[in-house]
C-alpha cells in the first residue's frame, strides 16, 4: 500500500558516481561542514525527526509525523504514523527515509522543504532502511518477517520482497553500490545481497549472538561492525575475507557502531548506554582485530544513534534519555571530547548526517517544535532495595533506570530493568509530595530477556501517571513485588 505526496524531484539510476560525497567518507574525500548540511535524529516518543544545521548546531524545529505518545495514537480514526525510530538517506542528500515500528510506515521526505513525499506500508516491524545507489529505492529491514522489503521512496509501493530468515534489522549498501548487507535479530549471520538480481549470494556466519539490533559500514568497504545489544558484544567482519576476525566486549545495551578516518587511520566508535560513554577503537587493517583506544563520555544518558561529518573533524552523538545531542571534536587529543550539546525531540534512536541535505535556501519550511519541551527528561538509577541477589552470575548490582518526561497531559515513566532475576516481579515506586513518606507503586514488571549472564533485562517498561510536581524523584526504589500482589 502506498501514499504519494509530492511528484518524484529525480529520475531513477542516478549513478553512484554523481551522488554527494556522505559520511562516513574517506579521509580528504568530503568537503568541510557546510551550512547546507543537516542532522536528523527519530524521536520515538514526541513522533518527530528534529533537523539541525551542524555548521551553527542551531535546532530548526522538528516534523511531526503524528501524535506523541498517547496522544490521539489509540484512537480508532487515528490514521498517522507511530514510533518514528530509524533513518536512512539518499546518497545524493535530496531524501531521508524515516521508519516508524508501530505503525509499519516507511516515510520518505525531502531534505529541501521537509516535505512528505511518501508513505509506504512495510511487512511488521520496519527498523532500519536506506537508499541504494539509484536514490529512488528504499530497502527496508522489516524485523517481523523473514524478508527485506524494497519500495519506491519517491512515488511510494512496494515494489520487491527479499528473502533474508531470521528478520532483517538494517540494510547498509556498499560504497559501490552493487552489494548490500543485512543483519537480523534472530539469525547469527549477516546476509550478502546482489543488488543488481536481489538475490542472496553469501553469508558471514559465527556472530557472537543471534540478536543484531544495528550495523555499520567503513567508508572502504572493508569493515562490517556488527552491534548484539542483548550481550554487550560487537562482531567484527572483514568483508575481504567474509568472516569474523574478533569480538569486542563492548558493555551492556550496546546499541550502534560507526567509523571515522581520524590520522589516516580507520577508527570505530560504539555507543554503549549502560556505562553512558561511546568507545572508540583504531582497526588499521580490516583483517585485525580493533584496538581500544578509550571512551568518550556523554554529557547525557543512554548514548543511542550516532553519525560523522564527512571531513571526519566532528562526531554527533544522540543520548536518548537525556533527549540531546553530543557534538564530539573528533582532532581533540588525547581523546575525543563533547564541546557541544543540543537538546532535540524526546527519545532519540536513530541519527544521521546528510551533506548538502539544503543546497538552496534555509531549509526551515514545514517545521514545527513538537517534542522541543521546556520540561527536560528527568533520569535516576536505583539499586534493587532489600536483601536480593543477581539472579545467577551477574556482576553488576541489580538495578532499574528510571526515566521521567513529560507527555501531554501526563508523564511517561520508563523503565530499563538490568542485572535481574529473570521472570521475577519487580516493582517502582516514589514517595508523592502530600503522602508523609508512604511509597506508590507506580509500576510492576518482569524482566524476561536473557542478558547472557545468567540474569535478565527489561529493555523498556511503560507507564503513565501525573509525576512531575507529584512525586519525588530522588525517592525512588525498586524493590521485589510483594508475593500475590501481580
Amino acid at each position: 500500500m502506498k501514499v504519494a505526496f509530492a511528484a518524484p524531484l529525480i529520475a531513477l539510476g542516478i549513478a553512484a558516481g554523481n551522488a554527494q560525497v556522505q559520511a562516513p567518507a574517506l579521509a580528504g574525500a568530503a568537503q568541510p561542514i557546510s551550512p547546507a548540511d543537516r542532522i536528523y535524529t527519530g524521536d520515538q516518543s514526541s513522533n518527530t525527526i528534529t533537523v539541525i544545521q551542524p555548521a551553527t548546531g542551531l535546532v530548526l524545529g522538528t516534523i511531526s509525523l503524528g501524535d506523541t505518545r498517547l496522544g490521539g495514537v489509540l484512537n480508532p480514526q487515528y490514521i498517522r504514523s507511530v514510533n518514528a525510530h530509524g533513518l536512512g538517506f539518499s546518497r545524493d542528500g535530496r531524501h531521508i527515509v524515516s521508519l516508524s515500528v508501530t505503525t509499519n510506515t516507511a516515510t520518505v521526505i525531502r531534505t529541501a522543504d521537509n516535505v512528505i513525499v511518501s508513505q509506504t506500508y512495510t511487512d511488521r516491524n520496519p527498523h532500519e532502511a536506506f537508499f541504494a545507489a539509484d536514490n529512488r529505492t528504499v530497502w527496508v529491514g522489516t524485523r517481523g518477517v523473514d524478508s527485506i522489503t524494497v519500495i519506491d521512496g519517491l512515488a511510494g509501493g512496494v515494489v520487491a520482497r527479499i528473502p533474508s530468515p531470521g528478520g532483517p534489522s538494517k540494510v547498509l549498501f556498499s560504497p559501490d553500490g552493487a552489494t548490500a548487507y543485512a543483519n537480523h535479530i534472530n539469525g547469527s549471520y549477516v546476509s550478502i545481497i546482489d543488488v543488481a538480481s536481489r538475490r542472496e549470494t553469501a553469508t558471514v556466519t559465527g556472530l557472537a549472538d543471534k540478536f543484531s539490533s544495528d550495523m555499520m559500514l567503513s567508508a572502504d568497504g572493508d569493515r562490517l561492525w556488527v552491534a548484539h545489544k542483548m550481550v554487550g558484544k560487537v562482531s567484527v567482519v572483514s568483508l575481504r575475507q567474509r568472516k569474523v576476525v574478533a569480538v569486542l566486549d563492548t558493555g551492556g545495551e550496546t546499541n550502534h557502531p560507526m567509523f571515522a578516518v581520524l590520522n589516516g587511520t580507520t577508527h570505530g566508535f560504539v555507543t554503549v548506554a549502560a556505562t553512558n560513554e561511546t568507545k572508540m577503537y583504531a582497526q588499521p587493517d580490516a583483517d585485525q582485530a580493533p584496538v581500544y583506544v578509550g571512551a568518550i563520555k556523554a554529557s547525557g544518558i543512554e548514548p543511542h544513534g550516532l553519525w560523522p561529518s564527512p571531513d571526519n573533524t566532528r562526531l554527533f552523538v544522540l543520548n536518548e534519555h537525556s533527549d540531546t545531542v553530543d557534538e564530539v571534536d573528533l582532532t581533540a587529543r588525547p581523546l575525543p571530547t563533547v564541546v557541544r550539546t543540543l537538546h532535540v525531540g524526546q527519545e532519540g534512536q536513530a541519527l544521521v548526517y546528510v551533506a548538502n541535505a539544503v543546497p538552496h535556501g534555509n531549509g526551515t519550511q514545514n517545521l514545527g517544535r513538537q517534542g522541543l519541551v521546556e520540561t527536560p527528561a528527568a533520569n535516576k538509577l536505583v539499586t534493587l532495595h532489600g536483601p536480593h541477589n543477581s539472579g545467577g552470575g551477574g556482576q553488576h548490582a541489580p538495578s532499574a533506570l528510571v526515566t521521567v518526561r513529560q507527555q501531554g497531559g501526563l508523564d511517561m515513566v520508563q523503565v530499563i530493568g538490568r542485572d535481574l532475576q529473570l521472570n521475577t516481579t519487580y516493582t517502582v515506586s516514589a514517595t508523592c509530595h502530600k503522602c508523609r513518606g508512604v511509597q506508590i507503586p507506580l509500576v510492576d514488571f518482569k524482566p524476561t530477556v536473557p542478558t547472557g549472564t545468567g540474569c535478565g533485562s527489561a529493555p523498556q517498561v511503560l507507564a503513565f501517571v501525573k509525576f512531575f510536581g507529584v512525586y519525588d524523584l530522588e525517592s525512588l526504589t525498586l524493590t521485589k513485588a510483594v508475593a500475590g500482589s501481580s
